[in-house]
């Protein structure tokens, strides 16, 4: 169940293009403020971008200009960190998971004189996983402040309830800690391109500066501010996903598959060599997961429809499975 726009969200967009032939404002200070009031922090904590990963990319290229600079992220994970660390020219270190979670033990072995950033993705993409909140800021708090920490939260509010650490509460005791938060997912508004970090005023100033103005659309921020505003909507509609999150993991383990727990909006299943296979067979049903190498399957949410598909599909497909490993 991908977040679906808000309704009557057209409205609102409507309007805005009635402003279509004059510049935003530069510095998407209205929705700044809306987002700093979210959270009770100053408004020069917020930098508001287009999208997360636009400002993970200014992050990277500011904390790791140089060949020799090293960032620090788990693999898999989400495939832009590798692409903003080639393009700042900086050099990817890559951290197996544990039991598909970050490795925390191990990042923290790989930090070097050269490590400049270290990027962290909570829940996990694209396993769902989530770390606990006191691991978190124990890991969090070893890490030497010569090392900037992104913390990537694009899925959190899928976490609910569980034990996870929430970004906004916890970057003013981690100077040097960078939170990402992004509308694409759970505010249904991915194809307008917008997010924001939240940061020390120091780290927050420089990020500021590197970002273009007039980077954020009048539609986009337009969007934003109404889904704030209308966050309770947002809210509901994320727990219907958690439900339906919850029957698919469900279903799937009385099938006998091996389910990752998941805080996010989609399901991992951790099929190794089998992934591409499994891929391919949902593709000719009409079904489209995303097989990640030969680590897994990544499969999101979807309406209920969609969740009965799969889980005929599932059922088939394993029905299919055990006989030619019998034939």
């Amino acid at each position: 169940m991908p977040a679906v726009p808000l309704a009557h969200l057209e409205e609102v967009l409507r309007e805005s293009l009635l402003g279509a032939n004059r510049y935003p404002d530069p510095f998407s200070r209205r929705l700044t403020e809306a987002i700093a009031d979210l959270y009770s922090v100053p408004d020069h904590e917020v930098v508001v971008g287009p999208g997360s990963a636009a400002i993970l990319q200014h992050v990277i290229q500011w904390a790791a200009p140089q060949p020799t600079d090293e960032v620090i992220y788990a693999r898999p994970s989400f495939d832009a960190y590798r692409l903003v660390v080639n393009a700042a020219g900086a050099k990817p270190v890559e951290v197996p998971l544990k039991e598909h979670k970050h490795d925390l033990s191990r990042m923290l072995d790989g930090i070097t004189p050269h490590t400049r950033a270290l990027v962290l993705c909570n829940p996990h993409n694209p396993t769902g996983t989530a770390l606990d909140t006191a691991g978190m800021l124990a890991f969090l708090r070893e890490v030497p402040e010569h090392v900037v920490i992104v913390l990537d939260e694009a899925y959190r509010e899928f976490a609910g309830g569980q034990d996870t650490l929430n970004g906004p509460e916890a970057y003013h005791d981690i100077p040097n800690m960078v939170v990402l938060r992004s509308f694409s997912k759970a505010y249904g508004l991915a194809g307008l391109r917008v997010g924001y970090a939240l940061a020390p005023r120091d780290i927050a100033h420089t990020l500021r500066n590197r970002l273009l103005p007039f980077s954020v659309s009048t539609i986009a921020e337009a969007a934003a501010r109404a889904a704030l505003a209308r966050r309770p909507e947002v809210l509901r509609q994320v727990d219907r996903v958690i439900a339906e999150r919850g029957r698919l993991t469900e279903g799937l383990r009385h099938q006998g598959w091996d389910v990752t727990p998941s805080a996010a909006n989609f399901c991992w299943l951790p099929l190794g060599p089998r992934s591409p296979a499994f891929a391919a067979a949902a593709a000719r049903q009409g079904i489209l997961v995303r097989a990640v190498g030969e680590e897994g399957v990544r499969i999101t949410v979807g309406e209920p429809q969609a969740t009965d598909a799969l889980l005929h599909f599932t059922a088939q497909f394993a029905a299919e499975s055990a006989g030619l490993a019998s034939a």
